[in-house]
This record gives structure tokens, C-alpha cells and sequence, in this order.
């Protein structure tokens, strides 16, 4: 293992001597920042180990035919393949990954080894995670290594080529100015990788005029038989796909009425919903894109003092979650922790996608990488991937919905390097990287995993093309498990396509109290949710003031 110079406080005493000579030269202002020394060689005579630490799961009994067929393991392959034709260019290089389990755990396990010395070259990670290992200067700027006239984007691994399937103009400029945003310093403290984004799932049987009671029960997939179709009223009309909340909620309300026998009884005797019109799994990207769509302040990190960083605790933002806490004592909104237990010694609540694919949840929100999940089991009906829709103050029954596009959170995990004594290692990680998101391995990864491909060359890609070819086939509830996956796919690259091209994404500011900030709201949504003694407007409004004061205090004191 790799490690980072000795102990953290050696390690920043190496780098105040490192900034001392860049300040000499007067090329950087800030004492900390990382320099970067330019590639010297040939790439491809560099020998080194370098490690990956990921969430992958490794098969305890190897590389196995059983084992790659598969979902269990898939990403954990992928690697493994892709570091063997790495090794054709790069035949020095050792590429090492070892999981750390769940993306919270790799984080511990970071910042365990900065207090040790004990590092990656670089780990999966999100945003908020980074925030915390740059403010001990643990992090490097990736600018000159993309930039670098030898092993930079669109360099070939002989120094001296040019290889288009690595350049920089390729390269989604959404993701790259995205990553470099969210940082105070505005510079390159992670690189995209495993991008998604968030979806609206739909029932379509349900949405069809003759409702899903007319496609009986589950026939074609005989080893899942807990599908039930819901059967509609027969005086149950066409749904049109909501593109505003406001519209939505009132489609929230018909389907009561159009399916008696699935919501009539919804809660069960925790007070959990085992029945549910809409569901958003996560309560903190619906606040947090919420909040951005309809410009309430969250967070910023144009500020050092917490008092101009923590900005949710406003009156605009309680009145949203009024609304939404209103929508949920009707019964048509929930989130994954309103949802019924689906292991009680854990405390795990059930997720929306599993919800439909048993006829007991017609809308929910989840993530794009989740969308080949309704493939699996769901052979009582067919399923469509679309845009979210947006929200404004006409959920307050004021003025007319907006017709604008709604944002989204850009979601899915990026990689972060870690800053290392032996330079080698660094030219090493910076290598891999770019081998990993050329225009083949960024499509065979959105091929493989449903995630977004990082640049425009592959997309056109037949592995791509097939897959938003696909994207407009028409399905039927005896359709192919494969023809599924591959329209499900197709869908959610495309609404990539839409995102992207249109400037939706939306890239929350980091700091080192943004991860604290997240978790807060999504605590008092929570507590807000499952709040089942205030039923009046003003015992709702009395209780989410006083959520947030909590929720304000608790990041502040942290």
C-alpha cells in the first residue's frame, strides 16, 4: 500500500516547504495549493503501483463464469478487465483496487488513513466527502495533469501521438465545469466518473386509459408472482405525464380514487405507507432540487463564516415542506422512510422501485443508475423513464404552473487523488484515469451499468447507439428481460443527453460542512414525514419551525 508522507502534520510540513518554492516563483498565492511538476519520459516505460479504493464487491471465489453473469459483481469486472487492457499500454503500471465497502465507508476509511499515513492514489467519492480531505491539503488539482503536453487529454500513451478517444474537447464540459464548481478554490479537487442523475418512473399501465387491471397478473416472469395488477374503475381516464408538480399532485389525488383497493388501507401499524401514489426516495435531492427550482436558499460556499454558508433555515423553505408534509398526510406523497419496513432488525424502509414492481406505487424518484431494475420483475407492466418535473409557487394554488425545465441533482460518484511523495504514483493515477474515461470504456461502462457516458465520442459508439436506438422501441409486458434493460437504458441515456445539453444539472457547493448540511435535511425530513400528530395548518407549521431551528443548530454546533 501506497502511503501518504508519514503522518499528517509531516505531511503538511513537506507541503509549507513545496509552497514556499512555488510562492519564490511567484506562481501561486496560496501557501497549501497543490504544485504540479510536469511529466518528464515516456508514459509508457513508467513503472509503479498505484490503488483504487472502491465500492465494488469482490467474489470470494475469484473470477468465476457464475460469478460475471451476474448483477452481484459487474462493476468489480469491469475494473478487472479494464486494468488488463490498461497493462497492454501501460505494461508497468500495477493498478490494485480494494473495497471499502459503502461510499460513507470508504470515506472513513480516508480519513482514518490521513491520520495514519496510510492513503489510496485515489478513491470513489462524493463532493462533500472531498471537501473534508482538501482542507488538510490531502487532495491534488488534476489542471495540469489534463493539461500536461506529454500524458494530458488527447495525449497518446507514447508521449508524442494523439489519441481523440482521451481529448479535452470531447470530455462533457457540464461534468468537468460541475466538479471544478463545487469547490471553493474552483479548481480540479476530483474528476467525474460514475455519473447519473434522478428520474421520474411511471407505471405506464396505470397511466393507460384501460388501467393495469386489464393486463391481469404477472404471466410471463412464472418466478415472480407478487406482481398483482392493480385493477383501475372503470371510469378511470388516461393519465397525461405530469411535466410540473402541480399537475402531478392532482394525478396523485385521481389514483386514490381510480384504485380504491390499493390505497383505501395504505399504512400499516407503524404508521408506515405499504401503499403509496408518489414516492421520492431521496428526501434530501427533493429538497435540495426543489429548493433550486424554486430559488430558496441552501447553501453556499462563497463564505467562510457559517452563517453565510448554512442558509436553509428560511421562512421560503418552510413553507415548502408545509406543503409537501400536507401532500403527505393526504396520502399521496411519500419518501423511502415513510415507506413500510423491509427489514426491521435493521430499520430499513423499502424503496419506491420495489414498491411498483409489487402494484403499490405508481410515480416514484429514484436514481438513473436504478432504472434497469425494473426489468427484473416487473411482468405485470411496463414501465417509462422521463424527465422530473419541475415546481414553483403554484403548488400554493397561485398563478399558472411554469412551463420552464425542472434542474436535477447531478448524482453518482467521482474519484479524488491523493497527493504523493514518489511522483510516479501521481503520473500513474492521472493515466489510469484517462484510460478509464476514453471514448470505449465510458461506454461499455454506461453499457454494463446504466451510468452516464462522460464524452460526446461515445455516443456514437455502436455500444451506445444500440442502447438509444433502443430507447424508442415499443415494450410489452411480455418483452425480454434483455429488451427491457436495453430500452430502460436507452431512456435514461438520452434524458443525460437532455440534462446535459440544456444546463439542468444541478452541482451542489461543498465545504466542510456541507455533508453535515445534507444529512440534517434529510433527518428533518424525516422527523417532518413521519410526524403523525400534527394534522392542522398550524400544528404543521409549528412543527417544521421548530425541525429547523434543530436542524440549524445541529450543523452550526458541528
Amino acid at each position: 500500500m501506497n502511503k501518504l508522507i508519514g503522518n499528517k502534520a509531516k505531511f503538511l510540513l513537506t507541503l509549507g516547504a513545496v509552497a514556499v518554492l512555488a510562492c519564490a516563483c511567484g506562481e501561486n498565492t496560496d501557501p497549501n495549493a497543490y504544485v504540479y511538476t510536469k511529466f518528464e519520459g515516456t508514459p509508457s516505460e513508467l513503472s509503479t503501483t498505484i490503488t483504487w479504493w472502491n465500492n465494488y464487491k469482490v467474489p470470494a471465489d475469484g473470477d468465476t463464469e457464475e460469478n460475471r453473469k451476474g448483477s452481484t459483481y459487474r462493476e468489480y469486472f469491469y475494473a478487472l478487465d479494464l486494468i488488463s487492457e490498461f497493462n497492454k499500454l501501460y505494461p508497468n503500471i500495477k493498478v490494485e483496487t480494494v473495497n471499502k465497502g459503502s461510499y460513507s465507508e470508504i470515506q472513513k476509511a480516508v480519513n482514518t488513513g490521513l491520520n495514519s499515513g496510510d492513503t489510496p492514489n485515489f478513491a470513489t467519492c462524493y463532493g462533500d466527502h472531498v471537501a473534508g480531505y482538501s482542507k488538510v491539503y490531502a487532495t491534488m488539482d488534476m489542471s495540469g495533469f489534463m493539461d500536461d503536453e506529454t500524458i494530458g487529454f488527447g495525449k497518446g500513451a507514447d508521449g508524442t501521438s494523439t489519441d481523440t478517444s482521451t481529448s479535452k474537447d470531447d470530455f462533457s464540459a457540464s461534468y468537468l465545469n460541475g466538479e471544478k464548481s463545487m469547490y471553493t478554490s474552483k479548481t480540479y479537487e476530483s474528476l467525474p466518473y460514475s455519473k447519473s442523475a434522478e428520474c421520474m418512473a411511471i407505471n405506464k399501465s396505470v397511466f393507460d386509459k384501460v388501467g393495469a387491471g386489464e393486463c391481469g397478473v404477472d404471466t410471463f416472469y412464472k418466478d415472480n408472482p407478487s406482481y398483482v395488477a392493480p385493477v383501475a374503475a372503470s371510469s378511470k381516464a388516461k393519465y397525461e405525464i405530469p411535466t410540473n408538480w402541480t399537475d402531478l399532485i392532482k394525478i396523485g389525488r385521481q389514483m386514490k380514487t381510480d384504485f380504491p383497493e390499493v390505497f383505501s388501507n395504505n399504512v400499516d401499524s407503524d404508521g408506515y405507507f405499504t401503499a403509496v401514489p408518489i414516492c421520492y426516495d431521496s428526501a434530501e435531492n427533493m429538497f435540495i432540487s426543489f429548493a433550486n427550482m424554486m430559488n430558496i436558499p441552501y447553501t453556499s460556499n462563497e463564505s467562510t463564516e457559517v452563517a453565510k454558508q448554512i442558509l436553509f433555515n428560511n421562512e421560503a423553505a418552510k413553507k415548502l415542506v408545509v406543503q409537501l408534509k400536507k401532500w403527505n398526510n393526504e396520502g399521496i406523497l411519500g419518501i423511502q422512510n415513510t415507506n413500510y419496513l423491509s427489514d426491521a432488525t435493521k430499520g430499513y424502509h423499502q424503496y419506491s422501485s420495489t414498491m411498483m414492481t409489487a402494484g403499490s406505487c405508481f410515480v416514484c424518484f429514484s436514481s438513473t443508475a436504478g432504472a434497469r431494475y425494473f426489468a427484473d420483475y416487473n411482468g405485470g407492466f411496463t414501465a417509462d423513464i422521463v424527465s422530473t418535473p419541475t415546481i414553483d409557487d403554484s403548488i400554493y394554488g397561485t398563478g399558472t404552473p411554469s412551463t420552464e425545465p425542472s434542474k436535477v441533482i447531478s448524482q453518482g460518484p467521482s474519484l479524488t487523488f491523493f497527493r504523493k511523495a514518489d511522483k510516479k504514483e501521481e503520473y500513474a493515477s492521472w493515466l489510469f484515469y484517462k484510460f478509464l474515461t476514453n471514448t470505449t470504456n465510458s461506454a461499455t461502462l454506461a453499457k454494463n451499468t446504466a451510468y452516464f457516458p462522460l464524452r460526446a465520442s461515445s455516443y456514437k459508439t455502436d455500444t451506445v447507439k444500440t442502447l438509444t436506438d433502443a430507447a424508442d422501441d415499443t415494450l410489452e409486458i411480455t418483452s425480454s428481460y434483455s429488451d427491457k434493460v436495453n430500452t430502460y437504458t436507452g431512456k435514461v441515456l438520452d434524458l443525460n443527453s437532455e440534462y446535459s445539453e440544456n444546463d439542468r444539472y444541478i452541482y451542489s457547493p461543498v465545504f466542510d460542512l456541507s455533508s453535515a448540511s445534507r444529512t440534517a435535511i434529510g433527518n428533518l425530513m424525516s422527523a417532518v414525514f413521519n410526524d403523525h400528530t400534527s394534522t392542522t395548518d398550524a400544528e404543521i407549521t409549528a412543527f417544521v419551525e421548530k425541525q429547523f431551528t434543530e436542524a440549524y443548530k445541529t450543523v452550526v454546533t458541528e
